[in-house]
Order: C-alpha cells, then sequence, then structure tokens
C-alpha cells in the first residue's frame, strides 16, 4: 500500500471516528445555573427537542437525548430539587424540577447552540399582599383540617366495614348509576401497565399486558355510564407506552385520580392474592414491594437526584407529592374493602407502598393494583375468566364513588360549616 493510501485510510478513519463520536454526543446536554438580576438561571446545554408541563411548583420536561453526567448546583433561594431520569426504550429524558412559590418561571429554546433555558424570576408582593395571602392560608387551613378529613374518612371506612360484614353472602356489588349530574366531572385516568413489545409478566398461557388491558376497559365502561366522571386511558389497544409518558397523561389530562392495572407474578408459584400499592419516596416496604418495585420500575434507569439541601436528597417530597401519597392511601383504603367484599376465590392480601416511577404524579392522587398472581394456577385460572376481572373492576369503580361522593363530600362541606 503507497503512504498516500495509508494517509488516506488515516484520515477516513478519523473521520468515521469523529462522526460516531458526533452521534453518541448530539443528544446529550448537560446543565449549568446561574445568578442573574432578575433571579436564576438554568440551562440545559445540547437540548433541541422538548416538551413542556408545568404542573403547581413542579416543571416537567421531557427532552429528546440523555443527560451526559455533570455537576447540577442549586440555590435554595429558587430552587427546591432536580430529578433526571431515563427511560431506556425511548431514549428519551424526563427533568422534574421543583421551584419555590414566589418563583415565577420563564421557559425558552436558543439555537446555535441549542439550549433549552429555564429563567425563574423573583415576584415582587407588597406587605399587605403578603399579610392577605398569609390570612388565606391560614382561613383553608383551619377550614379542613387533617384531623377533620381522617375523622370523615374513618367513619365512613367503619360504616362500610359493617355493611360487608352484614351482607357476607352476597356475591355481587349493587351499582348505582344516577341519571343527571350537575356538578364538575371527576377526571378518571386508568393506565393498562405494559403493552405493544413489553409483555409483562407472563405464565401459565396467560400475558400480564392483555389481562390489564381488560381489567382498564371494563372499569372505563363503568365510569363512562356514570355522568358524574370523564375517563381517559393511557392506552386502549396493544401499544407500548413509557412509564413516565403515562404520568405525563395523567398530568395533561388534570387528573383527580390515577389507576394503574397490573398482574402479579413471583418465582414463587404459591404466592397469591390481590395486592394494592401506593407511593412511598423512600421505597418498598417489604420484600415482596421491593420485587414489585423493581420488576415495575425495570424501564427506567439512572436516576439523578439533587437538592438545593443536602439533607434531601435522598427523597425529594413537596406538599404536592405528600398530597399525592396521602390521598391515594386514601383511595387506596375504599379499594380494600370493596376487593375483600366483591373477590371470593383469592384473597385480598394488603395495602403496600413503594416508590413506583408511574405513581410520581404530584398532586394526583395515584395507586397501583396487582390484581392476582398469573404464576400461580388458581389465580391464573380467575385471571383467564372475564367475571372475575368484572368483579375487579366494579371493585374499583364502587371505590371511586365513594371517595369522591362521600368522603370528598363529607370533607368539603365540613370545611364550609366551619368557614
Amino acid at each position: 500500500m503507497q503512504k498516500s493510501d495509508k494517509i488516506g485510510m488515516k484520515t477516513l478513519k478519523h473521520i468515521f471516528l469523529s462522526i460516531l463520536i458526533w452521534i453518541f454526543y448530539a443528544e446529550a446536554f448537560e446543565v449549568r445555573t446561574g445568578i442573574k438580576d432578575y433571579g436564576y438561571r438554568i440551562v440545559f446545554d445540547g437540548v433541541k427537542n422538548y416538551e413542556y408541563l408545568p404542573v403547581s411548583n413542579t416543571l416537567i420536561f421531557k427532552i429528546d437525548g440523555e443527560f451526559k453526567y455533570s455537576l447540577i448546583y442549586l440555590d435554595p433561594k429558587f430552587v427546591k430539587s432536580i430529578e433526571i431520569s431515563k427511560d431506556t426504550f425511548t431514549k428519551k429524558t424526563i427533568v422534574y424540577l421543583e421551584i419555590n412559590d414566589n418563583i415565577d418561571p420563564k421557559v425558552f429554546s436558543l439555537s446555535n447552540p441549542d439550549r433549552l433555558v429555564i429563567d425563574l424570576i423573583v415576584l415582587k408582593q407588597n406587605i399587605n399582599e403578603n399579610n392577605n395571602t398569609a390570612k388565606e392560608n391560614k382561613d383553608s387551613k383551619k377550614a379542613v383540617s387533617k384531623k377533620d378529613s381522617d375523622d370523615v374518612l374513618n367513619k365512613i371506612l367503619r360504616s362500610l366495614e359493617m355493611q360487608a360484614s352484614d351482607n357476607n353472602s352476597s356475591n355481587s356489588i349493587e351499582i348505582e348509576v344516577p341519571k343527571s349530574f350537575a356538578g364538575r366531572k371527576k377526571i378518571i385516568v386508568i393506565d393498562p401497565g405494559h403493552g405493544g413489545h413489553d409483555p409483562g409478566a407472563t405464565a401459565n398461557g396467560l400475558k400480564e399486558k392483555d389481562i390489564n388491558l381488560k381489567v382498564a376497559l371494563k372499569l372505563k365502561s363503568l365510569l363512562e355510564k356514570d355522568p358524574r366522571f370523564k375517563v381517559y386511558l393511557t392506552r386502549e389497544d396493544d401499544r407500548f407506552i413509557p412509564l413516565y409518558d403515562r404520568t405525563l397523561i395523567a398530568l395533561e389530562k388534570k387528573a383527580d385520580l390515577f389507576i394503574s392495572i397490573h398482574t402479579n407474578a413471583s418465582e414463587n408459584p404459591n404466592l397469591s392474592g390481590t395486592y394494592i400499592y401506593t407511593l412511598n419516596l423512600r421505597g418498598a416496604t417489604s420484600k415482596l414491594a421491593k420485587m414489585v418495585e423493581e420488576r415495575e420500575n425495570q424501564t427506567v434507569l439512572n436516576v439523578i437526584k439533587v437538592s438545593a439541601n443536602p439533607n434531601v436528597n435522598k427523597i425529594v417530597a413537596d406538599m404536592a407529592i405528600s398530597h399525592t401519597m396521602t390521598e391515594g392511601l386514601n383511595f387506596a383504603k375504599f379499594a380494600q374493602i370493596y376487593l375483600k367484599r366483591n373477590l371470593k376465590d383469592t384473597e385480598f392480601k394488603r395495602i403496600e407502598s413503594a416508590n413506583f416511577a408511574v405513581l410520581k404524579t404530584p398532586s394526583i392522587p395515584s395507586v397501583l393494583v396487582e390484581t392476582a398472581f398469573i404464576t400461580n394456577e388458581n389465580d391464573a385460572r380467575l385471571l383467564a375468566n372475564d367475571k372475575f376481572l368484572e368483579k375487579i373492576a366494579q371493585s374499583l369503580y364502587k371505590a371511586t364513588v365513594d371517595y369522591f361522593f362521600r368522603y370528598k363530600n363529607l370533607v368539603f362541606s365540613k370545611g364550609k360549616e366551619e368557614s
């Protein structure tokens, strides 16, 4: 080979290597921050395409590309925390940015080079406005205290449990649908887990994705007959929806409740029964919950959390997420009563909690229902039976009605009487 040919090949190799490096980093981005006269600026360098969804004090971004690890410094006067998560299927990144109360965010993009820019501008309020706001907050807290809410909840749950014990011989739940409704419809988002190229658990000739969709469609049908509800599904057929896209659908639809339907699985074929899971940012509360948490979160890797306060780096929790967890558990208590009453052929085990990506919907009560174990022969026979799936849907429908129109209505009424 001549010298010129060698030089040519060497040049081509360099060009090829450069292209590979460019492809690898072309859709990678870094984060930097800085103090400005008006407040604070956060820049995502290398971001061209993104979707933006503000929810209360949480700014949510879905970014085309992967986070290239860089140190992130946050100023606690402006930002509470940032969480960055990558979806391994879509290669997209979800960013949760939590800002303080007195901040007005301005979001825009720049090109040459590509950048996503977030300017956090401090709102200036006079003393009277601050005093009025403080008074309003104080009054609202006085109107409905946590004790009042708990008292109402416990009273209703005790009443329902007594009814259940009086009707042990009943094998079904009576469903009464009002003919008309004048109030604001409650928005329910139902999430059939898995789908498309992700079948979920498979055993005993069944696929989890199919069972989840059947239950979701049955529940949707029941809710749509009731004029008090408006219903959306994250998927209505056999397609794959990334985990964080499911939560974004709930946020975009301004859901009042998010119900994710799944089917349990275990290497131990003797495990059986129905479970409900609620969100717990600290992580799973039992060995089984840990197993389920790992399985359901397996499509999300490299979660990076940074807080302005080093003491809360391990748990990112604000009022919105706190509400999500508390009210998710309250709904789960209603579901537990009806699932216990209605599922005669398998046992309702208990309410568990874990750090599920799909339940992280700020300000929206959320639960994940594991209908039964697809890996248990008896449970699998039930999961293949439409009547059993219908009973699960009926139970969740009744729980939804009671949560909103017995519990919530009474809490609000109690607050109005005291205000």
